[in-house]
């Protein structure tokens, strides 16, 4: 209703008197709140339509302000998933660096002419497992988004085979 009000660029005052009715009674209209016939009656008339198109109308825009809030709902979800994201390759970075600092001050001093070559690889190795199980884990190479993609392709290459074995 309140889109039929703001199409006569009628303010919640201006259509309370015009309707005979509270101003609180029209802002229970707009809100979605129920309301009794005589109510519907004497707004339609001030709108010079139906009852019946007067409830499609208050029904539509609740209609609205649900896909609103839910759309809202939506975009904080994906707001605090992108966050998380962005934490998650903060910390990878973070920890990376760590180590190759780790290793850099700490293990490749104790080299002494390739006598600690053995030690030094298995901590290197050992380092760039972290680092790549780290990467993997936060990056997800194979995650959700490749899962998509890959249905798609294998989807798509079907629906070609079979529209060129139809052709035949």
């Amino acid at each position: 209703m309140k889109s039929l009000r703001l199409e006569k660029r009628w303010s919640q005052e201006q259509l309370a008197q015009l309707s005979d009715l509270n101003v609180r009674t029209i802002q229970r209209v707009e809100k979605g709140e129920s309301v009794g016939a005589e109510t519907l009656k004497s707004l339609a008339s001030v709108f010079e339509i139906s009852t019946d198109e007067l409830i499609n109308t208050i029904d539509n825009e609740k209609n609205l302000q649900t896909e609103e809030g839910t759309n809202t709902i939506k975009d904080n979800s994906q707001q605090n998933k992108a966050k998380e994201k962005v934490k998650s390759i903060k910390y990878f970075y973070a920890f990376s660096a760590f180590l190759i600092a780790v290793f850099l001050l700490f293990m490749l001093p104790n080299y002494n002419d390739g006598e600690n070559l053995g030690p030094l690889i298995v901590v290197f190795l050992s380092f760039s497992t972290l680092i790549a199980g780290l990467a993997f884990h936060v990056f997800q190479p194979f995650g959700e988004k490749w899962e998509k993609e890959k249905l798609s392709q294998i989807l798509n290459q079907q629906s070609g085979e079979s529209s060129s074995s139809s052709e035949r």
